[in-house]
């Protein structure tokens, strides 16, 4: 720069390299900031996630386990027996139409 010219600011430099200087700092340390709460947002997230998994495989396996042991137990029906495969049918007095 020429001795001649003049520069783009009306402040003093010491002031304005002062300024600069803090401005840039403070968005280094809020990025900085930013950034480690996003990476502990992260991993409290993949912490959930995988307590939520496991919680939901033991739920399951219970429900599994209840649901076999309050199954009722196989009772063989008429159907089943032999003389239960001949199925008789009936007519229904109101409509006219053969019923089961």
């Amino acid at each position: 720069m020429a001795s001649g010219e003049s520069l783009p600011f009306s402040s003093p430099i010491s002031k304005l390299l002062r300024f600069f200087y803090r401005s840039r700092d403070q968005w280094k340390a809020k990025c900085k900031t930013a950034k480690g709460e996003n990476k502990s947002l992260k991993y409290r997230l993949a912490k959930m996630t995988e307590s939520r998994d496991r919680w939901k495989a033991e739920a399951n396996a219970l429900r599994e386990g209840i649901d076999k042991e309050t199954a009722p137990a196989e009772v063989p029906t008429k159907s089943d027996t032999a003389h239960g495969s001949r199925r008789r049918r009936r007519r229904s007095a109101r409509s006219g139409v053969a019923g089961v």
